[in-house]
Parts: C-alpha cells; sequence; structure tokens
C-alpha cells in the first residue's frame, strides 16, 4: 500500500509540474567582449552553439544581489542533476556585473565561491561600463537605474570613474538565451519562476 501511495503521489507531482511557457524569439544578442572570474575572456562567439542562462547583479549590492545569488546556486544545482558527467555542459548560467569597476575578476571569483558557483557551469563576467550598459539595456532589453547617469547624455560623473551606487536599479530576471543567441524568454527567481526556465532550457537543450 505504501508503494502504491508513493507511486501515486510522484505521478501527481508529474502533472501538476508546470508547464514551459511557449518560447517566443525575442531578439539576437549583439556582440559582446567581456572577462569572466579567471580573467579569460568570454564573447558571444564563445557561448554560440550552448543553451545559457543570463542574470544581472554586483557584489556590493546590500539587498537583492544576495537571494539572487542564493537563486543561481539553486538552479545550477538543479540544471546538474540532469547534465552528463563529462563532456561540456549543454547549458551554462552567466551573471553580469552591472558594477564592473568594483567586480574584478578577483571579486567576482570570491563572490562566486561563496555561493557554490561550479566554474564549469556558472560563469560571473565583468567589463567596460558602456559596453556592459549596452549590452543590458539595448541588448537583453533589461533595466538599469542609477541616479548619477543617464544613458546617452554626457555627464561629469559617469559610471566610468565611480562604483554602482548602492541604491542602483537592475533586473532581477533570468533570460534564456538559445544556441544561436537568441533570446528566448524573460523568468523570475522564486519557486515557480525557476522551475519553469529549468524546463524551458531543457526544452531548449533536447531541441
Amino acid at each position: 500500500m505504501r508503494m502504491l501511495l508513493l507511486l501515486c503521489a510522484a505521478l501527481l507531482a508529474v502533472a501538476c509540474r508546470k508547464p514551459p511557457p511557449p518560447l517566443e524569439d525575442m531578439g539576437t544578442l549583439p556582440a559582446f567582449a567581456m572577462v569572466d572570474q579567471d580573467g579569460q575572456p568570454v564573447a558571444d562567439t564563445s557561448l554560440r552553439g550552448t543553451v545559457w542562462i543570463a542574470n544581472f547583479l554586483f557584489t556590493s549590492c546590500p539587498t537583492q544581489c544576495p537571494p539572487l545569488a542564493k537563486a543561481t546556486a539553486e538552479l545550477q544545482n538543479h540544471l546538474k542533476t540532469w547534465m552528463p558527467a563529462g563532456g561540456k555542459p549543454p547549458i551554462r548560467i552567466v551573471s553580469i556585473s552591472v558594477d564592473p569597476l568594483t567586480d574584478t575578476p578577483e571579486v567576482l571569483r570570491a563572490f562566486g565561491q561563496k555561493y557554490g558557483e561550479d566554474p564549469k557551469v556558472w560563469t560571473l563576467l565583468t567589463g567596460e561600463y558602456d559596453a556592459m550598459e549596452r549590452l543590458v539595456v539595448q541588448g537583453f532589453m533589461q533595466p538599469i537605474i542609477r541616479a548619477d547617469r543617464v544613458i546617452g547624455l554626457p555627464s561629469e560623473r559617469t559610471a566610468t570613474h565611480e562604483p554602482t551606487p548602492l541604491d542602483t536599479a537592475h533586473s532581477l530576471r533570468f533570460v534564456l538565451v538559445d544556441r544561436q543567441g537568441h533570446l528566448r524568454g524573460l523568468f523570475d527567481r522564486d519557486a515557480v519562476g525557476l522551475q519553469t526556465l529549468e524546463a524551458a532550457a531543457r526544452q531548449l537543450v533536447d531541441e
């Protein structure tokens, strides 16, 4: 009887699992070039041929980034349960720093280690501010809002010279990118959002 109940519970869990949303093509990412937590170059061409998931954070953020990093680590661990044990991972997670002046590769490495980042799966990127801002805002279509900078307008107090203020607002969503560099969906960091994202990512991997 107990085995029957367990089987019914398992079948019910599968039946209730939220299916991924239709994966629309939201456009193609522009070319970019950054460096990872080990100081190694990473470009859009480096990720071509791999399904990947992007998000946006900065290591000195005191409020929203720690929960986002924990959610990223949780996602990483879920993805690893169905990845092959060896060879190139079929999917990657890429966290892009919105405070590249502070977030050097060494700082990103320590941050990743704090949250259990597996470098085979989870990469953290930093680079020149203006290029990062264009990539996030125009490429990923996600906001970065800081009081000391207006995008596209000259300023004596630009992000190039000052760290990102702690009250900067930025996207907390995950963005799914397919093998061709096309944006395929935006997902929240809560439990339902992560579950839906994982299912959508696996759908792209299996295509």
